[in-house]
């Protein structure tokens, strides 16, 4: 049997208006989060489960590719972001 994965505290995130450059940068720290919660999970299930948490890795990528494109955010800007959110 697999041992489970390790439980991380929860991050948290500032509270930000909708629609804002700013609400667009915490989305792409919490889509950054779930590609790795979903990595660490995909280590511990087997076939069709692992077609699956890859389908969902994929449109949390385009999620946060499209809000990069709509509010011209530069990866350098989003990664500087995290790093500032996971600081905190």
């Amino acid at each position: 049997m697999t041992p489970t994965p390790a439980v991380r505290e929860p991050r948290t995130l500032p509270a930000v208006e909708t629609g804002t450059r700013e609400s667009a940068l915490c989305t792409i720290a919490n889509v950054g989060t779930a590609l790795e919660t979903l990595r660490e999970v995909r280590k511990h299930v087997r076939g069709d489960h692992k077609r699956r948490l890859d389908e969902v890795a994929v449109i949390l990528r385009v999620v946060a590719l499209d809000l990069q494109a709509t509010y011209a955010i530069t990866d350098d800007e989003a990664r500087a972001f995290i790093r500032n959110c996971r600081s905190r």
